[in-house]
């Protein structure tokens, strides 16, 4: 069946729309990396830029350090979770934020964390064409219990990463020179 000049005209002017939506918004994650304590929660957040709604928007979190076909940690689409594509580690323990979508930000929570869920989490959103990596660095309960003093007297409690050859020390001395 030919399509009619009118009808052709209008698939010409949607399709460059779409292409120069998506080549005009951007996904923008932290940069710095998610530090987290094993057994707690945590929110991995990525925005649009510029803002749109994102509800009608295909979105997947993945894991990209595990080299797997089967590493969807979220997927969303038509509106809904799709939990079947999920890998068994992340079941159950995953929620998106849907009433985020409406302001172009993306918000994955993450519930009961285990040290393996350390590593490269990609958002990816098909329909503009565009993702972004957030690293989450997931520790043990009493690598979050190193005091530190603090200039205003307090005392703060940090994220100290255990590291095979790490000398405790050594690290100490190089986060007062910091």
């Amino acid at each position: 069946m030919k399509m009619k000049l009118k009808e052709r005209m209008c698939f010409l002017v949607v399709s460059l729309f779409a292409e120069v939506v998506s080549a005009t918004h951007q996904i923008t994650c932290p940069t710095e990396p998610i530090q987290a304590e094993e057994g707690g929660d945590v929110s991995l957040q990525c925005r649009l830029d510029p803002s749109v709604d994102l509800r009608k928007e295909t979105l997947d979190f993945t894991r990209a350090d595990l080299n797997r076909e089967d590493d969807v940690v979220h997927s969303y689409s038509d509106e809904k979770d799709r939990t079947y594509r999920q890998m068994d580690q992340y079941r159950g323990r995953t929620t998106l934020i849907h009433e985020d979508l409406i302001r172009g930000i993306i918000s994955l929570n993450i519930s009961s964390l285990t040290l393996t869920d350390s590593g490269l989490y990609t958002c990816y959103v098909p329909g503009l064409a565009d993702s972004a990596t957030i690293t989450l660095t997931v520790g043990e309960s009493a690598e979050f219990n190193t005091e530190f003093p603090s200039e205003e007297s307090e005392t703060v409690k940090k994220f100290v990463p255990k590291s095979d050859g790490c000398d405790l020390k050594k690290c100490l001395k190089c986060l007062f020179l910091i």
